[in-house]
């Protein structure tokens, strides 16, 4: 399977390319009031707010993403949930560390339950990384649904 493999908080994880949009570098979020600690708030694609996940909040608890040179932001694109808006969203990573084939051959199924979203460990590089999926925290997390249409001019000013 095709997959980039990325660092968060010190931790290797990979995620299923077909996901992924594309990979911008890490740019400020406008936050949002009342919003989960991992969600940094939401980034303007193209004239379109797209909540923006830290995945070393979200994966680490209490780190965060560090914004250097190397960090990045992937958009993710989790399809489309039910009869709701498109469930796109942003993920800020510390570093992207390659694109790869990874084989499922010997992995690992953690069988651990309290984090759905997170699959089975697998060898990069001699090293292990953890699947990340999508699709799974998009869909427990209905705000990370991308609202539908534009961003209207006088807002994108503010």
């Amino acid at each position: 399977m095709r997959a980039f493999v990325f660092i968060a908080a010190g931790t290797r994880y990979a995620i299923e390319a077909s996901w992924v949009e594309a990979v911008h570098p890490l740019v400020r979020a406008r936050p949002v009031h009342g919003a989960p600690s991992w969600l940094a708030g939401v980034i303007d694609v193209h004239g379109e707010l797209v909540p923006l996940v830290d995945a070393s909040a979200l994966l680490a608890g209490d780190a965060r993403t560090v914004p250097t040179l190397g960090a990045r932001v992937l958009l993710i694109d989790a399809g489309v949930g039910g009869d709701g808006p498109r469930a796109r969203f942003a993920l800020s990573v510390d570093r992207v560390d390659a694109a790869a084939d990874l084989d499922a051959d010997g992995s690992w199924r953690t069988g651990a339950q309290a984090v759905p979203w997170l699959g089975a460990v697998l060898q990069h590089r001699g090293q292990p990384v953890q699947m990340f999926d999508p699709g799974t925290l998009a869909s427990g997390h209905p705000q990370l649904a991308a609202p539908a249409g534009p961003i209207a001019p006088q807002e994108r000013s503010r």
